[in-house]
């Protein structure tokens, strides 16, 4: 994960693991993620269907469904949750792959999430892909690095403490 020094102070990057356009949380339709009760963060409306770690880490935690996954960065130990979808766990995994485990160690870049945007639009859901920062607690001040499109891998957040 880079780190960015600001005023003394250090910011640690989390990338875009989504390609498409980046939009306020507080649009995401869900009320848990739109009201911020899971973390802070942003929503992304995808155009392709895989996610990629944002930054090296640790896959925290991976849902049985594979509609949600928690990482922790190998730098300063932001946890960060990418959720896939609105309702999408009632899907039960279908249209979702997990391409890794919880416990695996992950580089920036990695594929981590597969889905079929088209297959689960179908099916009647939303497809946003909400990420969202867990541990406010160590990382008080999230900056959204820019709203529109982004390509994988931009720069999305900045969690500083």
């Amino acid at each position: 994960m880079e780190q960015e020094k600001k005023e003394g102070k250090e910011s640690y990057l989390v990338a875009c693991p989504v390609e498409g356009e980046v939009i306020p949380l507080a649009q995401v339709p869900d009320t848990s993620l739109a009201y911020g009760m899971l973390g802070p963060g942003v929503g992304i409306l995808p155009e392709k269907g895989i996610a990629v770690a944002p930054f090296d880490g640790e896959v925290s935690a991976l849902f049985d469904t594979k509609h949600a996954m928690g990482l922790t960065s190998d730098d300063g130990g932001v946890e960060v949750l990418i959720h896939i979808g609105i309702n999408t766990v009632e899907l039960k995994g279908m249209y979702l792959s997990a391409l890794v485990e919880a416990g695996d160690h992950v580089k920036k870049g990695q594929p981590l999430l597969k889905f079929d945007i088209e297959k689960i639009k179908e099916a009647g859901y939303d497809t946003t892909v909400a990420v969202v920062v867990s541990n406010l607690y160590l990382f008080p001040k999230i900056e959204v690095l820019g709203y529109g499109r982004k390509q994988e891998l931009e720069d999305l957040l900045a969690c500083g403490q």
